[in-house]
């Protein structure tokens, strides 16, 4: 791959099982992937690492790279903090506490994560509080937990980047809190231990090692789902141990389901939005000035919610209903000190040094006249297309093959259906 032309992503193709289908390359969102000569699908492009290939992909030619791809590459001491869509994954009678307990019989040290998901809904809460009674105020607010989501708007969308609130997403909190504990307890040495999170999401490796906003994430890697899903499984079948790991309420595994972080929060004007093409969809129209009556937006570029991540393994809409029972078995209310929660917001306990958001994209910067003259180019060789959308060129779409002559990419006499008309 053309590494001065490539983005920072953890989507990998495997050449010798691609057939040069052009499946992946239709359903990229950035139209990053090219399938030259409709020989072996390549991501030349702005990869925001969404999956949506590698739920396309019949051959399963493209996977995500994750920690758990090289154990080797684990820290001795292994510290666990699971999405909770990891419980929807076992069915309804396998219970939250049950999940975390067959974790500690591989992981020693694992934490609910869930938790962490309650308190961050009060510091959300809190500062829509604030926002409501700013003049100016940006709306709507838009949630930073979907990273696929924050590299979009990075990517297509960078005005709105200011629209994402800059509290600390669940994950992050926890990675952070673990490490100050174990820290200060003198458990380990600080070069003996990593936090590891077990994700639905191909996305979390590229939001860990090249944070949209973080100065450095507070994570050392992630394991899929799909990883540690056999791994989990056997355990199972060999718990005695009686300890509570689990701490949450259903707040805080209800997350798991589109809608899931705003039915956490105080009455307010909030929408939830799944799957890719919606949420692209919806941000235009924010970006159009629509929306100003919606306080915040939780956006989830998969549909359904996290439960449908290309790392999973439940069918997502069983999983779907595992979360609605848990919800329901633990509550609808958060296990926390309200109080508390507010004087952490206060003392900045949800904020960190940050820096500003950006994206690597591959797109030359060029000046006006530049610009102007490219544009003119593509619309030049746009319009000598038959538009027939097939993809025989190996791009996904008349447009981009258009720019990629423009670019000096592409040969016009790769469009099949122009040469034989």
């Amino acid at each position: 791959m053309d590494q001065a032309r490539s983005s920072l992503h953890y989507v990998q193709i495997d050449e010798k099982r691609c057939t040069g289908c052009v499946l992946c390359m239709k359903a990229c969102p950035t139209k990053a992937i090219r399938v030259p000569d409709l020989k072996v699908a390549k991501i030349v492009g702005t990869c925001i690492d969404c999956g949506e290939c590698i739920r396309a992909c019949p051959q399963g030619a493209v996977k995500a790279i994750t920690t758990g791809s090289n154990p080797s590459t684990l820290s001795r001491y292994t510290i666990i903090s699971a999405s909770p869509v990891l419980y929807a994954q076992f069915g309804e009678q396998v219970m939250p506490n049950e999940v975390l307990l067959a974790l500690r019989r591989s992981f020693k040290y694992v934490y609910d994560q869930a938790y962490i998901h309650e308190l961050y809904n009060v510091a959300v809460e809190l500062l829509i509080k604030e926002n409501r009674g700013k003049e100016g105020a940006i709306r709507p607010l838009i949630s930073p937990v979907c990273p696929v989501v924050n590299r979009l708007i990075g990517y297509r969308f960078p005005s709105l980047l200011k629209h994402i609130i800059p509290i600390i997403t669940p994950r992050e909190i926890a990675a952070r809190e673990l490490k100050r504990r174990l820290y200060c307890e003198k458990v380990f040495d600080t070069s003996e231990f990593g936090v590891y999170h077990i994700t639905p999401c191909s996305a979390k490796m590229v939001s860990i090692k090249d944070p949209l906003f973080l100065k450095s994430s507070y994570l050392d890697g992630a394991l899929g789902i799909n990883e540690v899903f056999e791994l989990i499984k056997r355990n199972l079948k060999e718990l005695e141990e009686d300890m509570m790991l689990h701490r949450s309420s259903g707040v805080g595994i209800g997350w798991g389901v589109s809608g899931g972080e705003i039915a956490g929060m105080e009455e307010g004007n909030y929408l939830a939005v799944s799957g890719i093409q919606e949420t692209t969809r919806y941000l235009e129209k924010i970006e159009m000035g629509l929306f100003n009556d919606i306080e915040y937006f939780e956006f989830r570029a998969c549909l359904e919610g996290c439960i449908g991540g290309p790392l999973t393994v439940a069918d997502r809409y069983q999983a779907k209903r595992t979360v609605a029972k848990f919800v329901r078995m633990f509550g609808q209310e958060k296990r926390l000190k309200y109080a508390q929660a507010q004087k952490a917001y206060e003392e900045g306990w949800f904020f960190s040094e940050t820096r500003e958001a950006s994206i690597q994209t591959n797109n030359q910067r060029l000046s006006l006249s530049e610009a102007i003259e490219r544009q003119e180019r593509i619309e030049q060789v746009f319009r000598t297309l038959p538009g027939k959308e097939c993809g025989l060129c190996g791009c996904p779409d008349c447009r981009t093959f258009a720019e990629d002559v423009a670019d000096g990419m592409a040969s016009v006499d790769r469009c099949v259906p122009l040469r034989r008309s």
